[in-house]
């Protein structure tokens, strides 16, 4: 089934999609606090537009939580090294609930120290990394977080997967009504814009990708290598992403990290590394936030190339579809529409208005 021109997209309550996942998640087994954070990031990661990250994963996640891959009830405890430094144990646990006590630790460090810093170990997929640097900048930090995951992007040069996806993201507070929020992978393309494709019965472009024989592939199913973003340079941000959050952290670099989609029984055993930085340290923050919007107005007032009517910034439409799915309700493509009804009809419990 396609979600195209001939299949509008659903419209859902982010309050109702959040207690529905909730719901989902404590009839896995996970215990109310964390359900409810690994619940608020994946809807927070649809009411951006990216739903490749959103609640279309809730299946997969409640799949690893009740056949002991992820640990529905994680001890996660915190270790404070030296000055700014933090080390977070999430004990098999979900990325979202070791991302968030890692955040929030570092912005605790940052207050004290002017940076903090935090490498989380023993943890599973967390999402996007969006999610806690704006965190951050909510209260003005700038905010910083990376994560390691599987094998799935070639070295530059090479054919076959050794490399994962290794997102990184950064957010910069503002005066404006949005913040900075740079969130990209270090692959053309991130894997879950693969697999929605390949759910969705799309074609990708021949630039994103690699088939088994190492030849570009526009068919999603066939894909068996990313290609880094950038060539090189996308390249060499992947190993650095890999050395801090895998080696830096004791996790493990990516041909270590275990799938998400398989082995449901088994932890991903991966490591992130999320960072705080207090700018009013450096100078008063309320004339930081009013620089920066004036450098954003400045750029946008930049001559523009015929077809383009703004020149945007990044992050700024992820919030401004963000703004529009609070006022409006959240669009879900078939792929996560589809997802929501067999797990209402597993849990046995109703679903959101607007899909029954």
């Amino acid at each position: 089934m396609s979600s195209g021109e001939d299949t509008p997209m659903k419209r859902v309550s982010p309050a109702q999609l959040r207690t529905f996942a909730t719901t989902v998640l404590e009839c896995a087994g996970v215990t109310e606090e964390h359900a409810t954070t690994v619940s608020d990031a994946l809807v927070r990661a649809d009411l951006r537009g990216v739903d490749s990250h959103g609640v279309a994963r809730l299946n997969t996640y409640a799949r690893k939580f009740e056949n002991g891959g992820f640990n529905s009830h994680p001890d996660i405890s915190v270790s404070r090294l030296s000055g700014g430094l933090a080390l977070v144990d999430a004990d098999d646990g979900p990325g979202q609930s070791a991302g968030v006590r890692a955040m929030d630790e570092a912005m605790a460090l940052a207050s004290d120290h002017g940076i903090g810093l935090v490498g989380v170990t023993n943890s599973n997929h967390f999402g996007t990394a969006a999610y806690y640097t704006e965190r951050a900048s909510a209260a003005d930090f700038i905010g910083m977080s990376m994560t390691n995951v599987v094998s799935d992007v070639t070295p530059f040069g090479g054919v076959e997967a050794f490399l994962g996806t290794n997102p990184i993201s950064f957010s910069v507070p503002t005066d404006l009504w949005f913040p900075i929020t740079l969130d990209m992978a270090t692959s053309v393309a991130a894997m879950g814009k693969i697999d929605h494709a390949s759910n969705e019965q799309d074609r990708i472009p021949e630039t994103w990708a690699f088939d088994a024989d190492g030849d570009p592939t526009t068919d999603p199913s066939a894909v068996a290598a990313l290609r880094p973003v950038g060539g090189p340079k996308g390249y060499g941000l992947g190993i650095v992403v890999d050395i801090l959050c895998g080696l830096l952290t004791g996790a493990g670099t990516s041909p270590t990290v275990g799938p998400l989609y398989d082995d449901y029984d088994k932890p991903m055993q991966l490591g992130h590394v999320l960072a705080a930085i207090d700018p009013s340290v450096f100078r008063d923050i309320e004339a930081f936030k009013s620089d920066v919007g004036a450098y954003v107005e400045a750029i946008k007032e930049q001559p523009r190339r015929e077809g383009t009517d703004e020149i945007r910034v990044p992050g700024e439409l992820e919030s401004l579809a963000k703004r529009e799915s609070k006022r409006d309700g959240i669009k879900l493509n078939d792929d996560a529409r589809d997802g929501l009804h067999s797990l209402s009809e597993r849990y046995e419990i109703p679903l959101p208005d607007g899909l029954s």
